[in-house]
């Protein structure tokens, strides 16, 4: 500390807040050393604390003046008056700076207090980048942005990244799609990456200049419509999983029924002309779902032999709408006794039960909207014998990739999902990726970074109560578990109060750009076990393009400017001035 004078020295120490006088010399914002220029009385900076034994770190927190009054004097034994108020910097310690072998480290501790009188510095350029971390420390750095209290660059390990799940906040406009391509482009660059992109809005295409990049490491799949890389996920490919969380079945009458559905739906065909269903060797359609009473001992006899496994297999998956037939027939058949006659009959009371089903499938089938995504229509899947998960992996696999792929990322375009369809589409996905990941056990982890874009349009329960809770599992499993099946998470979004709190909890870094909302930011503090009170406030009133973060990987909350990014996503505000134009 030769090399620098002192900027105040330590006049309280109350718990975890220090305060310091600052010195009659210096009244600035800066301090000059022989190593440069360093900010000293801005909120937010860090100062360096003499005590003897160990170097602390303060960061500065709030900034007052105490009224003159019978105080100590740098340098002087005794007391005297003052003709002007003292300025007071208070703040709390943030770690300790150790010399290991020549090289300097920063330790993070909040315990460790100075003495009373112990002198604070201000701090180098090379301390702080040594404290925000510098490019040399990481096997794979990763630029964030520019630490805006004078630090520089701040990197971070990508491992320490991604590996604990990422949250990405902000309102629209403040720089979210930009930061997150900014991450992106340079884990592309990684021989071996391996990213999945939601991209809800379609603006991720644009954001990777494929003429820097191998052949073939941007792969791009458009979820609906008819284009040469357009793609409709065969309904059956969902899966037994995936269409669990598309239909949501209520628990105790229509799962059951939704359930002996998907196990025997491979095992009847469709008859278009009837409107009805028979096993995979009949000639003539014998299961409806409109409960009528003709012929209900002959679809008392189908369901039986269904129940008992006798029905061969069909040749291949008939249209979604069979499903509304099976579900149907499951439970609307009861066994009848009246004037001395016995026998089976279709029941209007168990169809009440299993109706509000029936209508949800046939609202899925006649919805063009779900048509252009979801192929209702059926056929032969991957070939062979019909068989769930052999459907379910073939579609993992288009979608997040086998063991090996030649992309390394892969921009899942879902521009044409309409939002009300959303939770219901992606969330199947996630069920089905979630359910494939478990799977394969720790053994067969392929490490892959999902990037789930305005993740409150999906990563969201879906009905109340009980329901909600039976139908957010596929999604908080992955943030609770994935990591150990080589998951990493990367969520993006304007609404943290919308997102699940148990998702938001898991997420080990946080980047949040400018919000307002009272709602938003109490779901930030309660999620997040790095979010200080006094950081979140700062939130609200952050300018664009900046950014708070903190977490895991970071020694301490850190303020930046998110770096400027070439080429952008396509999430650009509209040229209005251009209407002024004659």
């Amino acid at each position: 500390m030769k090399s620098r004078l002192p900027v105040g020295y330590v006049v309280q120490i109350d718990g975890v807040d220090i305060t310091l006088n600052l010195l009659d010399m210096h009244r600035g914002q800066l301090a000059s050393h022989a190593q440069g220029v360093s900010t000293v009385t801005e909120v937010g900076s860090l100062l360096a604390i003499d005590a003897g034994s160990r170097l602390l770190v303060m960061k500065v927190l709030t900034l007052s003046f105490a009224e003159p009054k019978e105080a100590h004097r740098f340098g002087v034994a005794s007391s005297a008056h003052q003709s002007e108020p003292l300025r007071h910097v208070s703040g709390a310690i943030v770690g300790r700076m150790v010399r290991n072998d020549g090289k300097l480290r920063f330790i993070t501790d909040s315990l460790a207090t100075p003495p009373l009188g112990a002198e604070a510095y201000p701090l180098t350029t090379d301390e702080l980048s040594t404290i925000f971390g510098d490019k040399k420390s990481h096997a794979v750095p990763i630029l964030l942005g520019e630490d805006m209290r004078g630090g520089g660059a701040v990197y971070v390990g990508l491992e320490n990244l991604v590996s604990r799940h990422v949250a990405v906040l902000g309102s629209s406009g403040q720089g979210k799609s930009c930061f997150t391509a900014g991450v992106l482009q340079q884990v592309v660059r990684l021989p071996q990456a391996r990213i999945v992109i939601f991209d809800i809005n379609g603006e991720y295409e644009s954001a990777f200049d494929s003429s820097t990049l191998p052949e073939g490491a941007v792969a791009v799949t458009h979820l609906g419509g008819t284009t040469a890389n357009s793609y409709r996920i065969p309904y059956f490919a969902l899966g037994r999983f995936g269409l669990h969380r598309l239909l949501i079945p209520s628990e105790k009458t229509q799962r059951p029924a939704l359930s002996f559905a998907l196990e025997c739906l491979n095992r009847v065909k469709w008859f278009p002309t009837a409107g009805g269903a028979g096993l995979a060797n009949d000639q003539v359609a014998v299961l409806f779902d409109d409960c009528r009473q003709q012929g209900a001992q002959q679809a008392d006899q189908k369901i039986q032999a269904l129940r008992a496994n006798q029905a061969p297999l069909a040749a291949e998956w008939p249209p979604m709408e069979a499903l509304s037939t099976l579900v149907a027939e499951s439970h609307g058949l009861a066994p009848f006794s009246r004037g001395g006659q016995q026998g089976v009959e279709r029941n209007a009371f168990n169809y009440s039960n299993i109706s509000p089903l029936i209508t949800r499938i046939h609202r899925f089938v006649e919805d063009p909207m779900f048509k252009d995504v979801v192929d209702v229509v059926g056929g032969p899947g991957c070939g062979g014998d019909l068989n769930w998960t052999k459907e379910s992996s073939a579609l993992v696999e288009k979608i997040f990739g086998g063991e090996q792929v030649n992309w390394r990322v892969h921009i899942i375009n879902l521009r044409r999902v309409s939002h009300d369809l959303t939770p219901f589409v992606l969330g199947s996905l996630l069920e089905l990726y979630a359910y494939e990941l478990f799977r394969r056990g720790q053994d067969h982890k392929i490490p892959t970074m999902l990037v789930l874009e305005e993740a409150h349009h999906y990563l969201r329960p879906i009905g109340s109560g009980d329901e909600a809770a039976e139908n957010a599992l596929a999604y908080e499993r992955l943030a609770k578990e994935g990591r150990k099946f080589g998951l990493a998470l990367w969520l993006s979004t304007q609404r943290p109060s919308e997102i699940s709190p148990t998702v938001l909890s898991q997420c080990n870094n946080w980047v949040s750009f400018r919000l307002t909302s009272e709602s938003d930011l109490a779901a930030i503090q309660t999620a997040s076990e790095w979010a200080d009170r006094r950081e979140v406030k700062r939130i609200a009133g952050l300018a664009r393009q900046s950014a708070i973060i903190f977490g895991g990987s970071l020694s301490m909350p850190t303020l930046i400017r998110a770096p400027n990014i070439n080429p952008k996503p396509r999430s650009e505000d509209a040229a209005f001035d251009k209407w002024a134009l004659s």
